[in-house]
């Protein structure tokens, strides 16, 4: 009976064993395939919202592309959390089945031993074995509560870093999913394909593969030898993140789409790739497409908005419907429809539609009107300082342009100074037509950044045309002539140099030199030569313009001083001449020459012209020698004066019992300036600063500005009074 109820206990004891080890089944094990079950889940709901990622048209607006980013991003993240967690179970349960199953044994051997007396010996024999596995089982359970709490760590790291793993492993470059398209009869399909790149020996090699059916299509792996690889530029397809590659062995191109932007540079990085190349069709004359036909469409447009649109709000700003510019193109450039084409009637063309078949016709031209060849040259002179350089310079390559383009150049721009003319009320000013009309009329040759930078320039020139329509159509260029004569244009480098007319200045012209290397070298300057504006960062470094008069500095023992100036003037053109040329004026009467403290006192007395928005100085002017002293010719009357000038446009002249109170003036600033400490002023073009007056720093004015005072570059502003 004892031993009955011994083996019932055994049986009990034993079943409860093996209840235990089916609970470790049913428990674990089966948790592995829930985990499986979600995992392949969430992989085809990632593949599905892959493909619809992938399927959005890159004309899409902005805000529907970046909701579609912010939901992809959403659904990675839950797929790489379900993957994680899959992968952490499995490697959960393969730990755990190493010390629940055994510690299940060892309680089974237990009861052995508990049911067995005859087991006492062999317990005894077991001892060190069962100690030194329960030790062992011990250390393994240490071991996987270590192993699972760094497993969660990594995890939950790889979940929070955002970059993907990009780096290619097996002696690969690069590798990854790519859709490749392929064309058929009735359209194109993209298949996804696995592929790995290796750079060393330009072996690329695809493999069709989708997790969603799991299944490849093909059992072997396709092995390509890349030659070259280009981005896909985006107007030519209307997929986004495409790139085309051409392969050795095969005359057709593969164009490739990738997962993402990010993933496409780092495709075209691994492969060499390059940007494509915008490249001009070709023509085989400057003014191809500029024939009858096309002048006479041009003349009926303008024509009938003249007549019936002038005072349209936004005229050429606001954009026809495409369909009917598209038409009213094709029927106006159609020799056989053009007379047909009756643009009086508003309800077949609106004025928006006319308005915008102008501007498509320009731009389809194979050259734009002001052609590729003066593109560069009409930018340089945009960016001249002075406007009368500005004007010169468009006036002469405007007459350089092709006999055609000159034509159909002066149409547009009449139309459009007649359409300026109605501002207050179409609102296009003559600033809104130079954005609408600067890229059409004289657009880059080549899409780069440097083109962009440029558009505002493009726009200045057709506000030059505008503005200077009569004097730029109607005359021809003259010679390059001097701004004002004895202006002074001074260039921010150490090589000063100094203005002249067109004949070679004699002994009896004023001339300022500077050099601020050698003292004994002068080159000349020339108007049609201004210097460039300076840059953002520029700061002066030169010395201040001087002024020197020898006969006063004999009389203050060889003391001068350093004068800051914006502007200098020949006198011969400043002095008033008489009504009657030949009767001699003494200007000074009986006083003899006088001596001005300030050379604004002598400006105001000769009508000098001291400040002009067309000449801004930089720099300074080294000093005269003893020997240099001014004689000023006065034309054809013989009137002439030689004297001595001391003074200053921003200051005074020190004597030697006296300084004059500095008079404060207002300047103009010309270009933008950010201040780099609490002492200088920051501004933006077209401000006015107040209370001018010198500052004991070289190149520098101390003005008020919003109320606070500061210093200010002198190269970067220009007196107006």
């Amino acid at each position: 009976m004892h031993v009955l109820l011994l083996n019932d206990t055994q049986l009990q004891q034993a079943q409860e064993h093996f209840t235990a080890l089916e609970a470790f089944r049913k428990q674990q094990i089966n948790s592995i395939k829930d985990e499986k079950r979600q995992f392949d889940k969430n992989t085809a709901k990632i593949c599905q919202s892959l493909e619809r990622y992938l399927n959005l048209k890159a004309k899409m607006n902005d805000n529907t592309l970046q909701e579609a980013d912010a939901q992809l991003d959403l659904e990675i993240r839950g797929f790489r959390e379900a993957s994680m967690k899959y992968v952490l179970k499995v490697q959960e349960v393969q730990e755990r089945k190493k010390f629940d199953f055994i510690e299940t044994i060892l309680a089974f051997m237990y009861s052995l031993f508990t049911f067995y007396h005859q087991g006492y010996e062999f317990n005894i024999e077991l001892k060190d074995y069962s100690q030194n596995l329960q030790k062992t089982l011990q250390k393994t359970r240490d071991s996987f509560n270590s192993q699972k709490e760094y497993t969660e760590n990594l995890m939950l790291k790889m979940l929070d870093n955002r970059k993907p793993i990009t780096q290619a492993k097996g002696g690969c470059t690069r590798e990854g999913y790519l859709y490749l398209m392929e064309k058929k009869a009735l359209g194109t399909t993209w298949i996804k394909h696995y592929c790995w790149y290796k750079k060393e020996n330009k072996e690329l090699h695809i493999l069709p593969y989708n997790q969603v059916t799991g299944k490849l299509s093909q059992s072997t792996t396709e092995k390509l030898t890349m030659t070259s690889c280009v981005r896909r530029a985006s107007q030519t397809i209307d997929k986004r993140f495409c790139f085309d590659v051409q392969v050795a062995d095969r005359t057709d191109t593969l164009t490739f789409q990738a997962m993402s932007e990010s993933d496409r540079r780092l495709w075209m990085d691994a492969m060499d790739g390059r940007e494509p190349v915008y490249i001009k069709p070709k023509t085989t004359s400057d003014d191809s497409s500029l024939d009858d036909i096309g002048f006479q469409f041009v003349n009926k447009c303008i024509k009938a908005i003249e007549d019936r649109g002038l005072e349209e709000n936004g005229l050429y700003r606001v954009v026809g419907v495409n369909s009917k510019v598209t038409k009213l193109i094709s029927i106006g450039l159609d020799v056989k429809k053009r007379e047909k084409m009756n643009l009086d009637d508003n309800t077949q063309f609106e004025i928006k539609t006319i308005t915008s078949a102008i501007k498509n016709y320009l731009r389809s031209l194979p050259e734009p009107l002001m052609t590729y060849k003066f593109h560069s040259q009409f930018i340089q002179a945009a960016k001249q300082e002075a406007k009368t350089l500005r004007i010169h310079d468009i006036h002469t390559l405007v007459h350089k342009l092709p006999e055609k383009n000159f034509e159909m150049l002066e149409i547009i721009i009449k139309h459009l100074k007649t359409v300026s003319e109605f501002q207050d009320k179409n609102l296009m000013t003559v600033a809104n037509l130079g954005v609408c009309f600067g890229p059409t009329l004289m657009k880059a040759e080549e899409e780069t950044v440097a083109a962009i930078m440029d558009i505002k320039f493009l726009n200045i020139v057709v506000e030059i045309l505008i503005n200077n329509y009569e004097k730029i159509f109607g005359s021809t260029p003259d010679e390059p002539e001097m701004l004002n004569t004895g202006d002074t244009k001074m260039v921010p480098n150490s090589k000063r140099t100094i203005i002249t007319d067109r004949f070679t200045p004699g002994v009896n012209h004023t001339m300022l030199s500077a050099n601020t290397q050698s003292p004994t070298t002068s080159q000349p300057v020339y108007a049609n030569k201004a210097p460039p504006p300076p840059t953002e960062k520029f700061r002066p470094i030169e010395k201040p313009i001087e002024f020197y008069n020898p006969a006063m500095a004999e009389s203050s023992s060889g003391s001068s001083e350093s004068i800051n100036s914006s502007q200098s003037n020949h006198l011969s053109n400043s002095i008033p001449m008489s009504e009657n040329p030949r009767k001699p004026v003494n200007m000074y009467g009986n006083a003899g020459v006088p001596e001005y403290g300030n050379v604004n006192a002598l400006a105001n007395r000769f009508a000098l012209n001291i400040a002009g928005a067309d000449n801004p100085m930089f720099g300074s002017v080294k000093k005269r020698g003893t020997h240099d002293t001014p004689h000023v010719s006065m034309n054809s009357s013989g009137l002439s004066m030689t004297g001595s000038l001391t003074g200053s446009l921003t200051g005074s002249i020190a004597s030697n019992q006296t300084k004059p109170r500095p008079i404060k003036r207002t300047v103009r600033t010309l270009y933008r300036c950010e201040a780099e400490n609490d002492s200088e002023l920051s501004f933006e073009p077209n401000q006015l600063i107040f209370n001018v007056r010198a500052s004991k720093e070289p190149g520098w004015l101390e003005g008020q500005l919003n109320g606070k005072t500061g210093l200010v570059p002198e190269n970067y502003v220009e007196y107006i009074d």
